[in-house]
């Protein structure tokens, strides 16, 4: 993956993010790290949110953030990424169902793309 956008596709190609069609406006999703800096990650559906950076102490810092959560957090990622599924952890927004992801499998989006796979 060398961008967000790049991550977006290879989510949205696996799982079928909703987009503003299905009434999901798909808007970014902001990670506020360590030292109060600013991670933009996206969101495939209500529950399920990514990142990409560079920056891999940001990718670990917002790892942290979701290890951190009232309830497991399953992600797939690598230094440079990663998705999660939120949905235990109180973050599922509406509801709606065409405001999810098609699918979660994000044991096989990890196998796929070659990332680590943690359960929370």
């Amino acid at each position: 993956m060398g961008s967000l956008d790049e991550l977006f596709e290879a989510v949205d190609e696996r799982f079928d993010c909703p987009g503003p069609s299905d009434g999901f406006s798909g808007e970014d999703h902001f990670f506020m790290v360590g030292g109060g800096e600013q991670l933009v990650g996206r969101r495939c559906g209500e529950t399920i949110v990514m990142a990409w950076s560079e920056d891999q102490s940001l990718i670990q810092g917002a790892r942290e953030l979701l290890n951190s959560a009232v309830a497991p957090v399953p992600v797939a990622g690598t230094a440079e990424w990663f998705v999660a599924d939120v949905t235990e952890a109180g973050e599922g927004g509406t509801g709606a169902p065409e405001h999810q992801a098609a699918s979660k499998d994000l044991d096989r989006l990890a196998a796929e793309l070659g990332a680590d796979l943690t359960e929370g």
